[in-house]
């Protein structure tokens, strides 16, 4: 069996649970000091040795595609898939095999574009080459399951149920699905033309084929999926340093410790701000004091107001 050759990073959501921070900056978008969230998942498709990674695009998709055009690339090629409506998991996908945009030989490695991988690819790879399954589900041990749901796979690597949070038995091997998968070329070209979602085109029809299998894959995994997953990640990132956009404006008496401030923000005079992103133009005024938030878009922190552990967010 083929290797995949390219990858569909999934970037056209809305983010409903990270809002407010999604009305103004699509999450996959959102910024953090090393580069905006989706190039992790563009990163772990380079590891995975794919040519051309394909990136779909609906909601913000102007501001969408200007992270994309924030990443290094290198030699790999990305391509965007701009949608006129949300199709989902499974329909962003038909809708970029319509356009020619993945390929035609070989399976396709698809990657949520939320998460913050550090996850080493090959023994998915390996694994679905050599095998016969449909989809291959790269999984990691579960860091909580009364969070996340759980992937049961027997011991021949085939899935064979998706339970919601709970606590697992004790006897139980918790396993996670952290968004990254391989699936053939035949159910790619199989799959409908209309909105839909992986679990229910995919994932369930394979499971009662007993051809959609799991497989540990090392490395570590955080979500972005709200707003203080968002602010955990910059915070990590940082390293109790801070980092300032060029476009940024930053008074030379204000106080900044362990921040990350955004193209077009501005922090006032005597400004004291500790562990806090202040994003897309929003300010901060002199003398206000912030501290572990997140404040995006048309925020203004006035003089004397001191907001602490607040994700706030306003269109232009």
């Amino acid at each position: 069996m083929l290797k995949p050759k390219v990858a569909m990073v999934l970037a056209a959501g809305r983010g409903e649970r990270m809002r407010p921070l999604s009305a103004v900056v699509p999450k996959p978008a959102l910024p953090l000091p090393s580069a905006p969230v989706v190039s992790s998942a563009v990163g772990l498709a380079a590891a995975a040795g794919v040519s051309r990674v394909v990136v779909n695009v609906w909601h913000l998709a102007d501001r969408m595609v200007e992270a994309l055009e924030d990443i290094d690339h290198e030699s790999l090629e990305v391509v965007v898939s701009r949608e006129h409506e949300l199709m989902g998991t499974s329909g962003g996908l038909a809708i970029a095999r319509e356009r020619g945009l993945l390929q035609t030989e070989g399976p396709v490695l698809v990657i949520n574009g939320d998460g913050s991988y550090d996850l080493d690819p090959e023994p998915l790879i390996q694994h679905h080459a050599a095998g016969s399954g449909e989809i291959t589900l790269g999984l990691v041990p579960h860091p909580d399951p009364s969070r996340w749901s759980r992937v049961h796979v027997a011991d021949d690597h085939a899935v064979t149920g998706i339970v919601g949070p709970d606590q697992p038995g004790a006897s139980e091997e918790s396993l996670l699905y952290p968004g990254l998968m391989v699936v053939a070329r035949h159910l790619i070209e199989e799959l409908p033309s209309i909105p839909g979602n992986t679990p229910e085109t995919l994932w369930w029809p394979a499971m009662e084929r007993r051809t959609l299998g799991g497989v540990v894959v090392t490395g570590s995994w955080r979500e972005v999926g709200t707003p203080a997953d968002y602010l955990d990640e910059v915070l990590r990132q940082l390293d109790r340093k801070t980092s300032i956009h060029p476009t940024a404006r930053v008074h030379p008496t204000a106080r900044l410790d362990a921040c990350l401030v955004g193209r077009n923000a501005e922090i006032g005079a005597e400004a004291v701000v500790c562990e806090t992103a202040v994003l897309e133009g929003a300010s901060v005024a002199a003398g206000a004091r912030v501290s572990h938030s997140v404040l995006a878009g048309a925020i203004h922190v006035s003089a004397g107001d001191e907001p602490h552990g607040v994700f706030l967010a306003n269109e232009r």
